[in-house]
Protein backbone atom coordinates (compact mmCIF):
# COMPACT_ATOMS: atom_id res chain seq x y z
CA UNK A 1 0.00 0.00 0.00
CA UNK A 2 1.39 3.41 -0.91
CA UNK A 3 2.30 5.82 1.86
CA UNK A 4 0.37 9.04 2.20
CA UNK A 5 2.27 12.15 1.20
CA UNK A 6 2.30 13.89 4.57
CA UNK A 7 5.36 15.56 6.02
CA UNK A 8 6.50 14.08 9.35
CA UNK A 9 5.46 16.23 12.32
CA UNK A 10 3.27 18.34 10.03
CA UNK A 11 -0.44 18.56 10.66
CA UNK A 12 -2.78 17.78 7.81
CA UNK A 13 -5.17 20.58 6.97
CA UNK A 14 -8.07 19.22 8.98
CA UNK A 15 -8.82 22.69 10.35
CA UNK A 16 -10.05 25.42 8.01
CA UNK A 17 -7.39 27.32 6.12
CA UNK A 18 -6.86 30.91 7.32
CA UNK A 19 -8.58 33.63 5.36
CA UNK A 20 -6.64 33.86 2.07
CA UNK A 21 -5.35 37.11 0.67
CA UNK A 22 -5.56 35.94 -2.97
CA UNK A 23 -6.90 32.84 -4.71
CA UNK A 24 -6.60 31.75 -8.33
CA UNK A 25 -7.53 28.51 -10.04
CA UNK A 26 -7.02 26.78 -13.38
CA UNK A 27 -8.88 23.70 -14.63
CA UNK A 28 -7.03 21.50 -17.11
CA UNK A 29 -7.66 18.35 -19.09
CA UNK A 30 -5.61 15.44 -17.74
CA UNK A 31 -3.19 15.41 -20.69
CA UNK A 32 0.61 15.78 -20.88
CA UNK A 33 0.19 19.43 -21.91
CA UNK A 34 -1.35 20.15 -18.49
CA UNK A 35 2.13 20.30 -16.93
CA UNK A 36 3.39 23.18 -19.06
CA UNK A 37 0.05 25.01 -18.75
CA UNK A 38 0.19 24.72 -14.97
CA UNK A 39 3.76 26.02 -14.96
CA UNK A 40 2.83 29.12 -16.96
CA UNK A 41 -0.23 29.72 -14.77
CA UNK A 42 1.86 29.41 -11.59
CA UNK A 43 4.62 31.71 -12.79
CA UNK A 44 2.25 34.44 -13.96
CA UNK A 45 0.11 34.28 -10.82
CA UNK A 46 3.00 34.40 -8.34
CA UNK A 47 4.59 37.25 -10.27
CA UNK A 48 1.34 39.22 -10.08
CA UNK A 49 1.16 38.53 -6.33
CA UNK A 50 4.70 39.78 -5.72
CA UNK A 51 5.96 36.31 -4.73
CA UNK A 52 8.66 35.97 -7.38
CA UNK A 53 11.21 34.60 -4.91
CA UNK A 54 9.38 31.26 -4.59
CA UNK A 55 8.62 30.74 -8.28
CA UNK A 56 11.39 28.18 -8.84
CA UNK A 57 10.27 26.03 -5.90
CA UNK A 58 6.62 26.44 -6.86
CA UNK A 59 7.33 25.21 -10.39
CA UNK A 60 9.02 22.10 -9.02
CA UNK A 61 5.99 21.32 -6.86
CA UNK A 62 3.27 22.08 -9.38
CA UNK A 63 5.09 20.09 -12.08
CA UNK A 64 5.39 17.05 -9.81
CA UNK A 65 1.77 17.16 -8.65
CA UNK A 66 0.22 17.79 -12.06
CA UNK A 67 2.38 15.16 -13.78
CA UNK A 68 1.41 12.64 -11.11
CA UNK A 69 -2.27 13.54 -11.56
CA UNK A 70 -2.01 13.04 -15.33
CA UNK A 71 -0.25 9.71 -14.94
CA UNK A 72 -2.84 8.56 -12.41
CA UNK A 73 -6.10 9.72 -13.97
CA UNK A 74 -5.42 10.97 -17.48
CA UNK A 75 -3.98 10.15 -20.88
CA UNK A 76 -0.18 10.06 -21.05
CA UNK A 77 0.09 9.52 -24.80
CA UNK A 78 1.15 12.84 -26.40
CA UNK A 79 -0.82 11.89 -29.53
CA UNK A 80 -3.92 10.14 -28.18
CA UNK A 81 -6.63 8.59 -30.30
CA UNK A 82 -10.07 10.19 -30.24
CA UNK A 83 -11.48 7.16 -28.47
CA UNK A 84 -9.10 7.78 -25.54
CA UNK A 85 -10.58 11.24 -25.03
CA UNK A 86 -14.18 10.12 -24.56
CA UNK A 87 -13.96 9.99 -20.77
CA UNK A 88 -11.18 12.51 -20.23
CA UNK A 89 -10.74 13.54 -16.60
CA UNK A 90 -10.03 17.03 -15.31
CA UNK A 91 -7.31 18.41 -13.02
CA UNK A 92 -7.65 21.58 -10.96
CA UNK A 93 -4.68 23.69 -9.88
CA UNK A 94 -5.41 26.22 -7.15
CA UNK A 95 -3.00 28.77 -5.67
CA UNK A 96 -3.85 30.30 -2.31
CA UNK A 97 -1.87 33.24 -0.91
CA UNK A 98 -1.94 33.44 2.87
CA UNK A 99 -0.26 36.04 5.08
CA UNK A 100 3.26 34.63 4.85
CA UNK A 101 2.94 31.60 2.57
CA UNK A 102 1.48 30.25 -0.65
CA UNK A 103 -0.36 26.93 -0.80
CA UNK A 104 -0.37 24.94 -4.05
CA UNK A 105 -3.30 22.55 -4.39
CA UNK A 106 -3.85 20.01 -7.16
CA UNK A 107 -7.12 18.11 -7.35
CA UNK A 108 -7.61 14.99 -9.45
CA UNK A 109 -10.26 12.28 -9.77
CA UNK A 110 -8.21 9.53 -8.10
CA UNK A 111 -9.28 9.02 -4.46
CA UNK A 112 -6.05 7.35 -3.36
CA UNK A 113 -3.23 9.46 -1.86
CA UNK A 114 -0.08 9.74 -3.94
CA UNK A 115 2.93 7.59 -3.03
CA UNK A 116 6.14 8.92 -1.61
CA UNK A 117 9.27 8.03 -3.56
CA UNK A 118 10.23 4.71 -1.98
CA UNK A 119 11.19 1.16 -2.80
CA UNK A 120 7.52 0.44 -3.49
CA UNK A 121 7.40 3.06 -6.23
CA UNK A 122 9.21 2.58 -9.50
CA UNK A 123 11.38 5.36 -10.91
CA UNK A 124 8.84 6.39 -13.54
CA UNK A 125 5.66 6.74 -11.49
CA UNK A 126 7.18 8.59 -8.56
CA UNK A 127 10.11 10.30 -10.21
CA UNK A 128 9.24 13.83 -9.04
CA UNK A 129 7.17 13.38 -5.88
CA UNK A 130 10.32 12.84 -3.81
CA UNK A 131 11.28 16.47 -4.54
CA UNK A 132 8.31 17.82 -2.60
CA UNK A 133 9.68 16.99 0.89
CA UNK A 134 12.92 18.71 -0.14
CA UNK A 135 11.15 21.84 -1.35
CA UNK A 136 7.95 22.48 0.58
CA UNK A 137 7.59 23.77 4.13
CA UNK A 138 4.65 21.42 4.69
CA UNK A 139 2.48 19.21 2.52
CA UNK A 140 -0.25 16.59 2.61
CA UNK A 141 -3.41 15.31 0.96
CA UNK A 142 -7.09 14.93 1.78
CA UNK A 143 -10.15 13.51 0.00
CA UNK A 144 -12.44 15.85 -1.85
CA UNK A 145 -15.51 14.79 -3.79
CA UNK A 146 -14.76 11.67 -5.78
CA UNK A 147 -11.03 12.41 -5.79
CA UNK A 148 -8.39 14.04 -3.65
CA UNK A 149 -6.42 17.24 -3.17
CA UNK A 150 -2.65 17.16 -2.74
CA UNK A 151 -1.20 20.37 -1.32
CA UNK A 152 2.17 21.86 -0.55
CA UNK A 153 2.97 25.09 1.27
CA UNK A 154 5.86 27.47 0.56
CA UNK A 155 6.91 30.22 2.95
CA UNK A 156 7.09 33.71 1.48
CA UNK A 157 9.44 36.21 3.08
CA UNK A 158 7.74 39.42 4.22
CA UNK A 159 7.79 42.13 1.59
CA UNK A 160 10.13 44.22 3.74
CA UNK A 161 12.65 41.38 3.66
CA UNK A 162 12.41 40.98 -0.10
CA UNK A 163 13.25 44.58 -0.89
CA UNK A 164 16.82 45.56 -0.01
CA UNK A 165 17.16 48.68 2.14
CA UNK A 166 17.97 51.85 0.22
CA UNK A 167 21.56 52.95 0.00
CA UNK A 168 22.50 55.68 2.47
CA UNK A 169 22.15 59.11 0.94
CA UNK A 170 25.27 61.16 0.68
CA UNK A 171 25.20 64.14 2.99
CA UNK A 172 25.54 67.42 1.19
CA UNK A 173 28.58 69.26 2.50
CA UNK A 174 28.21 72.95 3.09
CA UNK A 175 30.52 75.06 0.90
CA UNK A 176 32.20 77.91 2.79
CA UNK A 177 31.34 81.31 1.50
CA UNK A 178 34.02 83.05 -0.52
CA UNK A 179 35.51 86.17 1.12
CA UNK A 180 33.71 89.27 0.08
CA UNK A 181 35.65 91.37 -2.43
CA UNK A 182 37.22 94.65 -1.42
CA UNK A 183 34.81 97.47 -2.02
CA UNK A 184 35.62 99.35 -5.17
CA UNK A 185 35.74 102.70 -3.33
CA UNK A 186 38.94 101.53 -1.59
CA UNK A 187 40.82 100.78 -4.82
CA UNK A 188 42.23 104.36 -5.34
CA UNK A 189 43.62 104.46 -1.80
CA UNK A 190 45.46 101.17 -2.28
CA UNK A 191 46.82 102.35 -5.63
CA UNK A 192 48.07 105.61 -4.06
CA UNK A 193 50.00 103.71 -1.38
CA UNK A 194 51.61 101.46 -3.97
CA UNK A 195 52.75 104.50 -6.02
CA UNK A 196 54.19 106.21 -2.93
CA UNK A 197 56.11 103.09 -2.06
CA UNK A 198 57.63 102.90 -5.50
CA UNK A 199 58.70 106.56 -5.34
CA UNK A 200 60.37 105.95 -1.98
CA UNK A 201 62.45 103.21 -3.55
CA UNK A 202 63.49 105.53 -6.42
CA UNK A 203 64.55 108.28 -3.98
CA UNK A 204 66.54 105.97 -1.71
CA UNK A 205 70.29 106.87 -2.19
CA UNK A 206 71.32 103.31 -1.26
CA UNK A 207 69.79 102.00 -4.48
Amino acid sequence: MAATLVKPNAQARAEPMPQPRFVDRLDLAALPTAVSCAQVFTKLTLTAWGASLIIDDALVIVSALVRNAVETTGVTDPNPRWSELDDLKLISVRLVALENSVVIEVWDADPYPPPIKSEEVDAESGRELHLIPLTAHSYGSYPKGTGKVVWAELIVAPRSAQIPPPLPRRQRRSIPEAPSPIPRQQDPEILRRVIEGLRTLDDDPKQ
